[in-house]
């Protein structure tokens, strides 16, 4: 007998992630207010195995027990609304998913109130947008409870694959699965606010829109290349009645908030996450340019594109490592043991940061101890210090340029500060005894105390 799965939400992650389970054999009961959107998502079904019901009760109840209900509905209010309802129709070892794009402190929290109810939850972190949930996201499990072998064989079924196998992270918490989600997407941010700053060098150099594509292009015979890049080299050159898309974009970039709630979880837990900071403060920086009367120009660079390689891979990679290590953080102050050789893996095809980079530290970990923090990795920190040097000329030659890299400068300051045998942390501390008696720790003790300074 087919397996089944109910899912809950017709928007565009909701018909794709539906239309890929088909297409693998499970047999999908759908829910929508709609009957016109069900019948045409079962038009579209291959295998007609798809269902649907305008009803909750009806929906609940044509599932097979133990049922299995995926959330594919907006975050919070949506989530939780449609929550209390299918408490009233669910039953001891049902299971609840919750694949929105949800924050984890709000996974753990249903997923306490399904435990109440002895109903089993899975809070899922799905990536890859819309393409992604149609042919195989990279997908995030956090749970509490034991996933049975049946549904996770389900889920490895829709997934991306990669050289590693299964794109499917099994996380331990009911938050988990979407705190990775997060990161995911702080990464992200960031990611692409290097692209952005990397065009923008370039333009000022005076390179053409093809020019601009062909180097993000030539990354990929360098195995430099990512999901990102590869997008932003086709978005480049794209014309519409001869003129270049990207050329009539507001220069104006949103967010839906994962960002934001990075940087905040970041800050709970006083870790540093500086690269992903100015990702998401060049977001909101966007809306207010051109604030002053009088208008700055860049002047034109000079650039060296082996150069920008290197620096585009130094600012990715110091990215990398400063949400490895907030993870590495979470998961010893969460005790949830998580491990960054499986992340990664999760994160080889399918997400929206997939890369030959994130494929490069996957093989460097294949050859060293998997319980290794990623800055003991004396490999990983050799390739900052051969790009150092480019990373250095190519600020310089910016700030004379007066090009703004909030991401690239911060990247650089991470790594100088992070590595450096001085810091200058020291008066900050004495400052705060000075004028506050906030006291401080003296070299080699624990103890703090206040020390006399008049």
């Amino acid at each position: 007998m087919s397996e089944t799965i109910g899912i809950v939400g017709m928007g565009v992650m909701g018909k794709n992630i539906a239309l890929n389970f088909s297409d693998n054999g499970v047999n999908v009961v759908l829910f929508n207010k709609s009957e016109k959107k069900i019948n045409n998502l079962i038009d579209k079904s291959s295998k007609k195995n798809i269902y649907g019901f305008t009803q909750l009760d009806e929906f609940v109840n044509y599932i097979e027990k133990p049922r299995k209900i995926l959330l594919m509905v907006p975050s919070g209010e949506a989530t939780n609304s449609i929550s209390k309802e299918l408490f009233n129709l669910l039953e001891p070892e049902d299971i609840l998913i919750d694949g929105g794009n949800s924050f984890y402190k709000d996974s753990i929290e249903l997923g306490n109130k399904c435990k109440e109810k002895n109903i089993s939850f899975i809070g899922m972190g799905v990536s890859g947008g819309e393409t992604g949930a149609r042919h195989g996201p990279a997908l995030m499990l956090g749970s509490s409870d034991d996933i049975p072998e049946n549904l996770l064989s389900m889920i490895k079924s829709i997934s991306a694959k990669s050289s590693y196998g299964d794109c499917v992270g099994v996380y331990k918490g009911y938050g988990t699965g979407h705190f990775i989600k997060m990161l995911h997407n702080g990464i992200e941010y960031a990611e692409m606010q290097i692209l952005a700053e990397s065009y923008s060098i370039l333009k000022s150099s005076n390179l053409s829109n093809i020019e601009i594509s062909n180097f993000f292009k030539s990354l990929k015979e360098k195995n430099q290349s990512s999901y990102l890049i590869e997008i932003s080299s086709e978005i480049i050159k794209k014309k519409t009645n001869n003129e270049y898309l990207i050329d009539n974009i507001k220069p104006i970039a949103n967010n839906k908030g994962t960002g934001k709630l990075t940087v905040e979880t970041s800050l709970e837990y006083n870790f540093p996450l500086p690269s992903i900071y100015e990702a998401f403060n060049a977001r909101v920086e966007s809306h207010f340019q051109k604030i002053w009367p009088k208008v700055t120009h860049s002047k034109n660079l000079n650039v060296n594109l082996n150069k920008i390689e290197n620096t585009i891979y130094f600012a990715r990679l110091s990215t990398l490592i400063q949400g490895i290590l907030f993870i590495e953080h979470f998961s010893n102050k969460e005790s949830l043991e998580i491990k960054i050789p499986e992340v990664l893996q999760n994160w080889l095809s399918g997400c929206i940061i997939r890369s030959d980079l994130l494929q490069e530290i996957k093989e460097i970990y294949e050859g060293i101890s998997t319980d290794s923090s990623i800055v003991e990795i004396e490999e990983i920190q050799n390739q900052l210090e051969e790009k150092l040097d480019d990373m250095k000329i190519t600020i310089n030659e910016c700030v004379e340029s007066q090009v703004a890299i909030p991401v690239i400068y911060s990247s650089y300051n991470w790594y100088i500060n992070s590595s450096n045998n001085f810091n200058p942390s020291s008066l900050i501390q004495a400052q705060r005894d000075f004028f506050g008696a906030h006291m401080v720790q003296l070299l080699n003790e624990d103890e703090f105390i206040h020390l006399d300074w008049v």
